[in-house]
Order: structure tokens, then sequence, then C-alpha cells
């Protein structure tokens, strides 16, 4: 397998440099590369790795191919004398083009005006060929190779394309997807045990999460747990909502390795705003189904989301009720018995998990006695 996957590598980079001399051709299709990706990732998700790498590279190629022809053709459009009055700008250009009948500079220009934010290039064709010119990278085709060499233990070599992929993660057609690429560092990062960027990519992560980020409000949420009197655990569900999603593994890794760091205040820290994370997408989703629905206690959402299957298989596939738990163990360790203590209850009665249901039990059953 890992002899077929250097054949592919290789024999895509003889490719590329065997054709970098060559006169910039049209694409048969606008979409050449992103086709040759979807091929890649079909190839992929069978389990046909050195074919799912052979093709991503050529969607790399194929994407250094079709912005080379999009420059090289603006090039030779603007060079004219007639277009060189214009004075740079694109509204007076397109006009002198059309009666040219230059219909490829035309349909580029438009394509990417329809594309990107007017501001970003101000009506300037200089300013568009050099926004073109830095796209040439396809950092989805370097996230998947680098993912089928994690697969592989190829961690140096899955490293590399990562970091290139995150590199240009401005580029990704889809942005959260930078975050995709942010969970598979930190994952070399930790089979590697290079700890200190395991921690430092999740908290990349997390880092738009003002619940995270700003100490202000750290201090409120910590402050509604180590309140210690009763009715804070309700409490807390009641005040915060946080609907970073993509966080929500990162919040659990980050609170795993700060217990085992033995910094139990950052480990609460990073449990609380997971499970917030959780409970904010059951709430919002229980919400979005049934509009009429009313959040009394947490029980309440509990009973609820039994009533959809796919929210019960969506919490347990992300652990969230181990999160859960997680945080009525943490905020027990804490000396924050009673907000515990109510977790505790709920779960043991209303958790729509039968394991996690009986380890509260369990737990509640040790502190009550």
């Amino acid at each position: 397998m890992k002899t077929n996957i250097l054949i592919f590598t290789l024999f895509a980079v003889f490719c590329f440099f065997s054709s970098a001399d060559e006169k910039p051709k049209k694409p048969a299709y606008y979409d050449t590369d992103v086709r040759i990706l979807r091929n890649a990732r079909t190839e992929y998700g069978s389990g046909n790795y050195g074919q799912a790498i052979k093709l991503a590279e050529e969607a790399k190629i194929a994407r250094k191919d079709k912005i080379s022809w999009e420059i090289y053709t603006l090039q030779g459009s603007l060079k004219s004398s007639e277009v060189r009055k214009a004075n740079d700008e694109l509204s007076e250009i397109v006009p002198i083009l059309e009666k040219r009948q230059e219909y490829d500079s035309i349909e580029i220009i438009k394509r990417y005006e329809e594309k990107i934010q007017a501001s970003s290039i101000n009506n300037s064709a200089s300013r568009l060929v050099a926004y073109i010119s830095g796209r040439e990278m396809y950092p989805e085709a370097d996230w998947l190779i680098g993912n089928i060499y994690k697969f592989e233990g190829e961690y140096n070599l899955a490293e590399k394309y990562l970091l290139s992929a995150w590199n240009h993660a401005s580029l990704l057609d889809v942005p959260d997807e930078q975050y995709d690429i942010l969970y598979s560092l930190a994952d070399i990062a930790y089979d590697t045990e290079d700890f200190d960027n395991y921690e430092a990519d999740l908290l990349l992560i997390v880092g738009d999460n003002k619940y995270f980020t700003n100490p202000d409000i750290n201090d409120v949420v910590m402050l509604a747990i180590r309140n210690r009197k009763s009715g804070e655990m309700e409490k807390f569900f009641n005040m915060f909502r946080s609907d970073e999603y993509r966080s929500l593994k990162a919040y659990s890794k980050l609170s795993d390795y700060y217990e085992e760091k033995g910094d139990r205040d950052k480990a609460l820290k990073a449990c609380s705003l997971g499970v917030l994370t959780g409970f904010t997408k059951m709430y919002n989703t229980v919400k979005q189904r049934d509009p009429e629905f009313e959040y009394v206690k947490l029980y309440s959402l509990f009973i609820e989301i039994e009533k959809y299957p796919d929210i019960v298989e969506w919490s347990v596939e992300n652990k969230i009720w181990k999160c859960f738990t997680n945080l009525a163990d943490k905020t027990f360790n804490d000396g924050d018995i009673q907000f515990a203590e109510d977790l505790y209850t709920v779960l043991s009665n209303y958790a729509p998990e039968q394991y996690w249901k009986e380890q509260a039990a369990g737990a509640l059953k040790k502190i009550t006695q």
C-alpha cells in the first residue's frame, strides 16, 4: 500500500514539472479540479488510498493549470493599448473586451466578481490578477492527502500536507473546514506526543468562543458553578448558551488534557464549555422542531429529546452524556458538591443513555450516603 502511494505521488510530481513550461490551456471544464477531487474523495471513502492520493495530486495540478490559464488569458487581454487606456478600471475594461470579443477574459472577470467582495479588488484589473495568482493552492486536496498519510501512520508526510492546507485555509470553499484541518493536526500531535502543539491546535479551534477567550465572561461562568448554593446548576443552564458547535470535541480533548496535567481549573472550564455547547445544540434543535417547547429545567430538555431518535443518536455519537457526567465529576472534585449532586440527580433519572444514567446513579449514591 505505502509503495503504491509513493509511486502515485512521484508520478504526479513528474507530470507537474513536465507540463510546467507548456503554454497554459483552457480547461475542458471550469471545475475540472473539483471534479477530480470529488473522485478522489470517492476512492478514499472506498478505501482505495493510493488511487485517492493520485487523483488528489491530479486535482492540485488541475487547479494550478486553471489559475495559470486565467492569469495568462487576462494578462494577454490587458496588454492591448485600447485596454491600457481604461486606467486599470474593470468597469471600463469589460465593455472594451466585449467589443474585442475577448469572451474568455470577460467570463473570468465576471466569475470572480460574483465570487468575491467588490472591495477586495476595488474595480482594479491588476488587483484581480493578483487575487487570482494567490489562488493556485488547493487546501482541500492537501487535507485529503494528509489524512491518508495520517491513517497510514506516515506522520511527517501527513503533517507536511496538513500544514500546507492550514496555511492556505483562506482558499477553502467551505471556511469551517479549517477546523477539520486543525483536528487532524491535533490528532498527529497527540499520537507523536507533541503535547505543546496538541494544545495549541485545540486552542485555535476554540479561539472564537467568547466564553473561552473573554476573562470577564470566564469569571461569570465559573462563579455560577462555584457559587455552592442550591439551584445554581439549573441557573447555570438557564443563563448560558454556546453555539460554537465545531468546538465540542476540542473542549472534551482539552478537558482531558488539562486533567492529566493536573490543572483542574482549566479542565473544569473546558469541560463546562463543552457541556454548554452540547446542551445548546440539543436545545436549539428541539426548539426548531417544536417552537412551542418551553424549557423549564434541565430534565425537561432530556425528556423532550427522547422524542427525536436522531438527536439522541447525535448526543451518543458526540459523547454528550460522558461530558455531562465528567462535569458532575469535576464539580464534585472541585468542592462544588451541590452543583454536582443536582446534576447527578438529573442524569440518573433522565439521561437517555442507560450506561451514563447508571454511572450518575452510582456516583450520586456515594456522595449522598
